[in-house]
C-alpha cells in the first residue's frame, strides 16, 4: 500500500510539472503603468492583471504553436478625433508578442510606448524584438504626425492635412522598406515568416514564393507558415484570372456566411471596424449605393476587425456600430480568439478602409486602399448601365 500511495504521489507530482510547463509567464515594468490594467488576448480569451506601480504579471495556457497576440494597457493612449472621450477616436497601437508553451516572458518600456516595447525570453519575442527596434525611430515619428493630423482635423487645417498625409506616406514607406530588409536578412527568425504575411501584397507572386522557400522549415508548419502559403496560391489564381479565395464567418446573427455564397453577384467587400472614422464616414455614401444597385445584382459583404483583446467586447463593438450606422448589408467578425481562416491577412488587408469590388466569378475588379469613393461611383455605373 505504501508503494502505491508513493507512486500516485509521484505521477500526481509530475502531471503538475507537465501542465506547468504548458504555462507561459509574463513579467513586466511599464513606467507610467502605474496600478492600471494590463490585458492580453491569450489562446482561450482574455487575460487580465492589475499592475502595481507598474510592474504586472500575467500567465496562462499556451497552445501547441507559436500564438502571436497584442497586449494592452488601460492607460488611456488613444487620439480622440474631436468629440470627446464617448466619440470615435484613432486606437493607439498595441504590443504584438508571441505566446509559447513553458514560455518564461519579460517585458520592459513605457505604457505611453507599449508597442515599442522590449520583449525578451525566448527566439520568437527576441526576433519581434530586434525589428521593432529597427523600426523604432521611424514608428515614434508616425506617433507624432499621428497627434498632428488629429489636431489639424479638428482645427479644419486641410492644407496642413495633406502635407502631414505626405509625411505619413513617407514614413509608412520607410517602415516598409526596413522590414523588408529585416526578412531578407534574417529568414530564420519567426518574425520573418509573421512579418512577410503582413506585407505580402507588397511583393510579385514569384519574389513571394522565393521569400517563403528560404524561411525555416520548422515555421512552416504553423498556422502563420500554412496562412501564407495559402496567400501565395491564392495570389497565384487571382493573377492568372481566378477568383478571390472563399471563407466563412458568422454574421451579426450568429449564422455562417461564405463568400462563394454571393457568386452571380457583383460582391463589395468592405473591411472596415467600428473603431475606424474614415469607415464609418463612408458608411452613408454605401448605403445610397446599395440601395441604388441591390436589385440590379450588387451585394456589400462588410468584414469588420475590432481593436480590442475580449471577443465579447469585440461583438458587442461591432453589432453596436452595424446597428447605429444603419447596415442592411451582410456583416461579418474577423475576431475569433484563435482563428483559422484570418480573412484580414488572407487579403493582405493593411490599411481601413479597404474595399474590394469583385465580378460575378468572384474575380477582383479593382481594389482601393480607403474608400472607393468617386472611382467607385464610376464602376458601378458602367456596370449597371447606369
Amino acid at each position: 500500500m505504501k508503494i502505491k500511495t508513493t507512486t500516485t504521489a509521484v505521477l500526481f507530482f509530475m502531471g503538475v510539472l507537465s501542465s506547468s510547463a504548458q504555462e507561459y509567464v509574463i513579467k513586466g515594468q511599464l513606467s507610467g503603468q502605474g496600478d492600471a490594467q494590463i490585458s492580453l488576448r491569450g489562446t482561450s480569451g482574455q487575460v487580465n492583471a492589475l499592475a502595481s506601480k507598474d510592474r504586472f504579471e500575467l500567465k496562462g495556457e499556451a497552445g501547441d504553436e507559436p500564438f502571436v497576440t497584442t497586449m494592452s494597457t488601460s492607460v488611456d493612449r488613444n487620439l480622440y478625433l474631436g468629440s470627446g472621450k464617448t466619440g470615435m477616436y484613432m486606437p493607439a497601437m498595441p504590443l504584438e508578442i508571441v505566446l509559447s508553451k513553458g514560455a518564461q516572458i519579460k517585458i520592459s518600456g513605457s505604457a505611453e510606448d507599449l508597442n515599442l516595447a522590449e520583449v525578451t525570453g525566448d527566439p520568437y519575442n527576441d526576433s519581434f524584438t530586434r525589428l521593432r527596434k529597427a523600426e523604432e525611430k521611424e514608428m515614434l515619428e508616425m506617433r507624432t504626425l499621428q497627434k498632428q493630423m488629429v489636431e489639424s482635423g479638428i482645427m479644419g487645417l486641410k492644407d496642413e492635412q495633406r502635407a502631414i498625409a505626405e509625411k505619413m506616406m513617407v514614413l509608412r514607406k520607410q517602415v516598409s522598406a526596413i522590414r523588408k530588409k529585416y526578412i531578407q536578412e534574417h529568414p530564420q527568425d519567426f518574425a520573418s515568416l509573421y512579418f512577410l504575411s503582413r506585407q505580402s501584397r507588397e511583393y510579385k507572386a514569384e519574389e513571394l514564393q522565393q521569400l517563403y522557400d528560404g524561411l525555416a522549415d520548422t515555421y512552416k508548419s504553423t498556422i502563420y507558415g500554412k496562412t501564407l502559403a495559402e496567400k501565395i496560391n491564392a495570389i497565384k489564381v487571382m493573377n492568372a484570372g481566378g477568383p478571390t479565395p472563399d471563407f466563412t464567418k458568422k454574421d451579426i446573427d450568429g449564422k455562417p456566411v461564405s463568400l462563394s455564397q454571393f457568386k452571380g453577384k457583383y460582391v463589395l467587400l468592405d473591411f472596415w471596424g467600428s473603431w475606424c472614422a474614415p469607415c464609418r464616414a463612408a458608411n452613408p455614401h454605401l448605403k445610397e449605393l446599395y440601395a441604388k444597385y441591390n436589385a440590379k445584382g450588387f451585394e456589400i459583404l462588410g468584414v469588420a476587425s475590432e481593436k480590442v483583446s475580449n471577443q465579447q467586447q469585440a461583438e458587442k463593438m461591432w453589432k453596436d456600430a452595424v446597428v447605429k450606422d444603419g447596415l442592411t448589408w451582410t456583416n461579418v467578425l474577423n475576431n475569433e480568439a484563435s482563428m483559422k481562416q484570418d480573412v484580414v491577412q488572407i487579403y493582405s488587408i493593411e490599411a481601413y478602409p479597404t474595399q474590394i469590388l469583385l465580378d460575378k466569378e468572384g474575380k477582383i475588379i479593382q481594389r482601393w486602399v480607403g474608400a472607393g469613393g468617386k472611382a467607385l461611383d464610376e464602376k458601378l455605373a458602367s456596370i449597371f448601365k447606369d
